[in-house]
């Protein structure tokens, strides 16, 4: 791919700041960070499931991790109930909201459970194109998979696919999983050439409160390399 390589290129001096002047994250996230930790620990079943899609695990987790800091500090501050049934009723234009340990919003797993469909073409996920067909019942049952680990994993995994369809060729794992992340959390059908240019951009926050930000993609990169 030769947009990547040259947008790479000249998005380097960017990147320098974000990417490769390594912040100590275990350090800054605390406590949050070890609690994202223990959870991967905890859940080990996860690493069967992606490898048995042929997926590799700490590529994989890495993506996600920088969610499980923000859900370890914010779990306790908010209710979905009432969003969730907002959802469920009238759709992701009244309610779009995070929901679990990888904070995954439903429009996320809409657009992935369609894009899925369309260029992966797998039935590995138990996901048809009937439940992709805009209803309550629908809705409320994509809400329910959002809650539950396993189906919640399985959208990571469809999410892991359907990037890997469009983008095959990597020069080496850290462009990888820099580009990954920073398309989970920005907008996965967002452009190339966006998601290059948001990649180095310091959004992510784990606190109602702190006014300091950090880049996405380099907490999960830190975290591919030191976990």
């Amino acid at each position: 791919m030769v947009i990547r390589r040259i947008l790479f290129s000249a998005a380097f001096g960017l990147l320098f700041v974000c990417g490769f002047a390594q912040e100590d994250y275990a350090r800054i996230f605390g406590r949050d960070y070890q609690k994202a930790v223990a959870f991967f620990e905890s859940e080990k079943w996860m690493n069967d499931v992606i490898e048995s899609h042929h997926l590799i695990p700490h590529e994989v987790k890495a993506i996600v991790f920088p969610e499980l800091i923000r859900y370890s500090a914010l779990k306790d501050k908010f209710e979905t109930f009432a969003l969730e049934s907002l959802y469920a009723q009238y759709g992701k234009t009244y309610a779009n909201f995070s929901i679990g340990e990888f904070q995954i919003k439903p429009s996320f797993a809409e657009n992935i459970e369609k894009d899925f469909l369309i260029l992966v073409r797998e039935n590995s996920f138990a996901i048809h194109p009937s439940d992709t067909i805009q209803n309550a019942a629908n809705r409320a049952a994509r809400v329910a998979r959002l809650k539950n680990k396993k189906a919640m994993l399985n959208y990571i995994l469809m999410f892991f696919k359907v990037m890997d369809k469009k983008y095959p060729s990597w020069k080496n794992e850290a462009d990888k999983i820099k580009f990954f992340a920073c398309a989970y959390n920005s907008d996965y059908q967002k452009s190339e050439k966006e998601i290059l240019l948001y990649m180095p951009k310091r959004f992510f926050t784990a606190s109602l409160v702190s006014s300091s930000k950090y880049c996405y993609s380099d907490i999960s990169h830190y975290y591919f390399l030191h976990q």
